[in-house]
């Protein structure tokens, strides 16, 4: 796995983590309980299914904070594993446009609280995530969570908003990643936003090259 970190510092990343989180909290200020079971960008998910992801995926960040920062295992980011997983994003999509943007609110707040209160000498402490990941690499994963599902929301936030800094950070990291694990896949000549958003599965237009499905 190409390490995500690529020249940022921990808290560096903390820090645009938190603006990212204040632009979806933005998104949903308005969102209607109407709006909340449109279908999303992602097939089969409502707006609901993605806020309810982005959550969870805070709730499941949290535990291997606090696991960190208690000095407990913690074996799986989810309790129950994955399964358990869908079940609870399925589970809380049908809410009220309100609660879903305060549960959101919350749990990603808390979360970037517990990442903050870890030292400097855990960050190289491994986590039980889906890859070989330690806690520095956390910040990232979310970060990746953040700016990619609030596209997905459709909720006029697009990869053109995308912040510069984010999609050099990821395009350092996973086009090196792309290329080792997939040789034959042609690159396509775009602009920075633009094959950011071909690489993670969301393409701006037509004939592009075929990508794996991301992450790789």
């Amino acid at each position: 796995m190409t390490s995500p970190r690529a020249e940022l510092t921990y808290l560096e990343v903390l820090d645009a983590v938190a603006e990212s989180q204040r632009a979806v909290e933005a998104s949903l200020e308005s969102l209607t309980d109407g709006q909340v079971s449109e279908p999303s960008k992602l097939p089969g998910w409502s707006r609901g299914h993605v806020i309810t992801h982005l959550a969870r995926n805070s709730d499941g960040f949290n535990r291997f904070a606090l696991g960190i920062l208690t000095g407990e295992s913690v074996p799986e980011m989810y309790p129950g594993g994955p399964a358990a997983r869908d079940a609870a994003i399925e589970e809380g999509a049908g809410r009220p446009a309100e609660l879903l943007a305060a549960d959101f609110r919350f749990a990603s707040r808390r979360m970037l609280d517990s990442l903050r209160q870890i030292g400097e000498d855990r960050y190289e402490m491994p986590v039980n995530y889906r890859k070989p990941a330690t806690v520095r690499d956390i910040p990232i994963l979310r970060w990746r969570e953040l700016e990619i599902h609030h596209v997905d929301l459709g909720l006029g936030y697009t990869a053109d908003d995308w912040p510069e800094t984010f999609v050099e950070h990821t395009l350092r990291t996973q086009l090196p990643e792309l290329s080792a694990r997939h040789p034959n896949v042609a690159v396509p000549e775009l602009s920075r936003n633009e094959l950011l958003a071909w690489l993670v599965g969301r393409p701006t237009r037509e004939g592009l090259p075929p990508v794996p499905a991301w992450p790789f």
